[in-house]
């Protein structure tokens, strides 16, 4: 907890306080899905003896109308343990009664309990997506465009010859509507798609159609994941939001509010060209200035290097993006959600996609989102509630025993049968199962945690501005 040295005690307060509140969202979400099974267990007359949020060594638990209730040590999901369902006790811990002697449930009630969960979880998620488009959730609007900002130098993009003001008109013959946040937009579409190749269709200066097929490399700052070389830069006007006292950009001018067009006579879409010609070491800098009045003019910028600083700058502080409230409707969000989980799970299993169990996040990734969005903003919260509970419907619905569409396979083979599957074949494949799962928990909790070690470890930027030596006159 090394991030909490230092903060004066306010701080540690709401740091800790959003901590809990965090850990209560999280327990929220598992609960509601688990109810659904009691609920459901109950209504079908099945044996609930157990209600368990998290797994491992029990922190609390009452009996109450034959049912524990208790909360586990380790906060990675939740369980309702039903003698009568599956047997599961390597990971729900010894039953108090033997499954065998209490009355087979039939196979809808075993598939009604545990297609209630899913359900439950994805009431959740169309609950919180009704707050979203009522109260609204900050969006950057720039994130709404297909236009491309920049293109770094070296990368697939720049090989290829692709130009910022490129506008991508279709990715593998799909058209984005935007650039970020849903399945088909730029972003996802680079990065979980199935190809080898990706094939780009882009509008040059509405004069003409450029084609290009582009082998995408992989970016080791994204763990491995694959990357054009524009991904991070949709195209946004250069605002200043900032000038800093005795740079060159104020002694050439520049004032806040000011939008840069140009660059050497050339439009520029993105700050970055700005910083990438400061980078090059260019010494003089032609810059196109529109005023906040309207007025166009030029000015010359020699970037310096400041006392507090390495490299050098022109002493502007570029707008981070147009942030605006918007309200989308629950069917947009639940429908981009699930198709989020489609493509990733689609992804995951292609072996073309650079996609990985290394890139999901298990339990600590969430928590740390859930911690992180609150800080920011707590409509970001409710937004990314959504998806989490989507995600949790769908997955959990996958046919893989100890899921709840493992539970609803072994129900469908045994009505198919019309007999009971042997107790002791269900457990082994569970047992197989739990083992697998155990062990893509550790890798998912593994990765979250070195991507957790990696945030704190990284230099804050410093708050401090920078400061040019005065010129003499």
């Amino acid at each position: 907890m090394n991030f909490l040295a230092g903060l004066p005690w306010v701080e540690m307060v709401t740091v800790a306080g959003t901590i809990v509140l965090a850990l209560f969202l999280f327990g929220l979400t598992v609960a509601v899905h688990e109810f659904g099974h009691f609920w459901a267990a109950r209504r079908a007359g099945l044996v609930v003896e157990r209600f368990a949020i998290g797994f491992g060594p029990k922190i609390y638990g009452k009996v109450a109308d034959g049912v524990e209730w208790q909360v586990n040590l380790l906060p990675l999901g939740g369980f309702v343990q039903l003698p009568q369902m599956s047997p599961a006790e390597e990971l729900e811990g010894k039953s108090a009664q033997d499954f065998r002697d209490l009355p087979p449930a039939k196979p809808g009630a075993k598939i009604f309990t545990a297609l209630a969960g899913p359900v439950a979880s994805l009431g959740l998620g169309v609950v919180c997506a009704v707050a979203v488009w009522v109260f609204g959730v900050p969006t950057n609007m720039a994130y709404r465009t297909t236009t491309i900002g920049w293109v770094e130098p070296g990368t697939p993009a720049a090989r290829a010859g692709i130009l910022p003001g490129d506008v991508i008109l279709a990715i593998d013959h799909q058209r984005p509507d935007r650039w970020a946040g849903r399945p088909g937009a730029v972003v996802e579409s680079i990065l979980l798609g199935t190809d080898r190749e990706i094939l780009l269709e882009l509008d040059r200066d509405g004069k003409e159609i450029v084609t290009a097929r582009l082998l995408p490399e992989r970016d080791s700052e994204m763990e491995g994941l694959r990357r054009l070389g524009f991904e991070m830069y949709p195209a946004q006007t250069a605002w200043v939001d900032q000038v800093v006292s005795g740079g060159p950009a104020e002694r050439g001018g520049i004032g806040k509010g000011d939008a840069i067009t140009s660059l050497d006579g050339k439009k520029i879409w993105h700050p970055a060209a700005v910083k990438a010609a400061v980078e090059e070491g260019r010494e003089v800098l032609l810059l196109g200035i529109l005023r906040p009045s309207g007025e166009e003019v030029e000015v010359k910028i020699r970037p310096e290097q400041a006392t507090n600083r390495k490299d050098k700058m022109i002493g502007v502080v570029w707008k981070s993006g147009d942030i605006q409230v918007t309200h989308p409707t629950p069917q947009e969000q639940v429908g981009s959600a699930a198709g989020l989980v489609w493509r990733t799970l689609r992804a995951l299993v292609t072996p073309a996609s650079s996609v990985g169990l290394q890139h999901l996040s298990g339990p600590l990734g969430i928590f740390e989102r859930l911690v992180s969005l609150l800080r920011t903003d707590p409509r970001l919260v409710l937004y990314f509630s959504v998806i989490l509970n989507v995600n949790l419907a769908v997955l959990n619905l996958l046919p893989i025993p100890v899921l709840d569409g493992g539970h609803i396979v072994f129900s469908l083979i045994e009505a198919l049968r019309k007999r009971q599957m042997a107790a002791k074949t269900i457990v082994r494949i569970q047992t197989c199962f739990v083992v697998m799962l155990a062990g893509f928990f550790l890798i998912v909790t593994y990765h979250d945690s070195m991507r957790l070690k990696k945030r704190m470890e990284k230099p804050a930027e410093s708050a401090e501005m920078p400061v040019f030596q005065k010129q003499g006159k």
